[in-house]
């Protein structure tokens, strides 16, 4: 073989072995041959007692994943869902997120659905500089946990605060009553929204007293939510403020409903999901109000609301959750940013960051905006009533928006919080 041939032959011999390699290498040695794919790693409790809207945050997070892939993905590079359960429970979150960081490199981190799983994936974010996507309520936000928050923690749902303004300039502007008691469930999350009872209340002239005017059931120990009714009675207000969730809230439902109650005073739930009155059964939810962050109704309203729920139907056979929606909206928010402003790895999370601080966007309600100094998001809330059975057009027609709230007045103020420079200013 001459010199030049064998030249030749080594070149091509060069370039078809490292095309096998490529091919037949397991995925870090691929990775490191320059097909890695841009990786979001999400955990969510789909074991458990949640497991519904767990399903629906990861088909939410599917969905976005699978059409920014179908746009070319994210400078060109595919995103590839890294998807695990933790069972609800809570050292089962830190094993999962320890893994996908460490030994899978995702990109992004995401994912949980109650506080105890938000504050363990929020440190992760803190000590790692990576950005972590939160679907659940962003319990970060209060004044005493706000400069705990990781600089790289962003949102689409709502804060305790915002939930608890939308149901009270409800009741005020439509004068539903003065007086409010309240019946909460006795661990953290109820206790996030007496600050905004304590000003609000004040605010909208309404009648209410810490110490007073709620009554509080054990915790997870209880669901006799019964055992309150006589002293609510006795107090007479006009409306009953009742905060509890998921099968605990379907049983002060039916017990509520059973007892009267609803019959002599006014009740508002603090926060629902459509999956609720769905357990509780047609027309439970009839005559209650509700505060609630997205219902698919609103696909009426907005095309690209219409679009998601089409495409829940199509694959859950059931409409989509407002975690369904949260968890899609923040995940498209997240990586269609990245695209446009080519700030996709690692390193540049905290540019990143930056870009999103102030961004407002919009894909299946309203508009909304990430505010800069504890990226909160502003954005709509909804006010929720319960149909009776003769009104409902199907199976999952329980409740109907009529009414929202948005706006920064809806919030604890950043100077109320002594927050002056944005968050991703304030480096772990």
């Amino acid at each position: 073989m001459s010199r030049l041939d064998r030249r030749k032959f080594l070149k091509g011999a060069g370039l078809i072995g490292g095309i096998v390699a490529a091919q037949t290498a397991p995925p870090f040695l691929r990775e490191g041959l320059g097909a890695r794919p841009i990786k979001w790693g999400s955990i969510h409790p789909t074991t458990g007692p949640y497991a519904t809207e767990a399903f629906d945050q990861v088909e939410g997070v599917k969905i976005a994943i699978e059409d920014v892939n179908k746009e070319g993905g994210v400078d060109g590079r595919e995103i590839k869902l890294l998807f695990r359960d933790d069972q609800f429970k809570w050292d089962q979150t830190t094993t999962h997120a320890l893994d996908l960081i460490d030994n899978h490199r995702v990109d992004f981190i995401a994912g949980s659905m109650v506080g105890p799983e938000e504050v363990r994936l929020n440190e992760f974010s803190r000590k790692r500089n990576i950005i972590y996507a939160n679907y659940p309520q962003h319990i970060m936000s209060t004044p005493g946990n706000a400069k705990k928050m990781s600089p790289l923690f962003f949102t689409a749902n709502t804060t305790p605060y915002q939930l608890c303004a939308s149901s009270l300039t409800y009741i005020a502007e439509n004068k539903i009553g003065k007086k409010i008691h309240c019946v909460f469930d006795d661990y953290i999350w109820p206790k996030m929204f007496i600050p905004a009872f304590n000003k609000l209340t004040k605010d909208f002239n309404l009648t209410w007293n810490a110490n007073s005017s709620v009554s509080w059931v054990p915790f997870p120990t209880s669901m006799d939510y019964s055992a309150t009714f006589p002293r609510i009675l006795k107090e007479k207000p006009d409306v009953v403020y009742a905060l509890n969730w998921g099968q605990r809230q379907v049983a002060f439902v039916k017990q509520a409903r059973e007892a009267g109650l609803d019959k002599k005073v006014k009740i508002v739930l603090g926060a629902t999901e459509i999956t609720m009155p769905e357990a509780a059964g047609p027309g439970s939810y009839h005559g209650f109000n509700a505060a609630m962050m997205w219902h698919p109704s609103l696909g009426k309203k907005y095309p690209a609301a219409k679009a998601l729920n089409d495409k829940f139907l199509a694959r859950r056979k059931r409409p989509c959750s407002s975690y369904g929606m949260l968890a899609h909206d923040l995940t498209r928010l997240i990586l269609d940013t990245a695209k446009e402003t080519k700030l996709y790895k690692r390193r540049d999370h905290f540019k990143l960051a930056k870009v999103l601080e102030g961004k407002k966007f919009q894909y299946s309600k309203g508009e909304c905006q990430i505010r800069p100094c504890d990226h909160v998001c502003i954005s709509e809330v909804f006010v929720m009533r319960g149909k009776s059975k003769a009104e409902m057009k199907d199976k999952f027609d329980h409740i109907e928006v009529i009414g929202s709230s948005s706006g920064e007045g809806n919030t604890v103020s950043c100077e109320a919080k002594g927050l002056k420079e944005p968050a991703s200013e304030r480096r772990a």
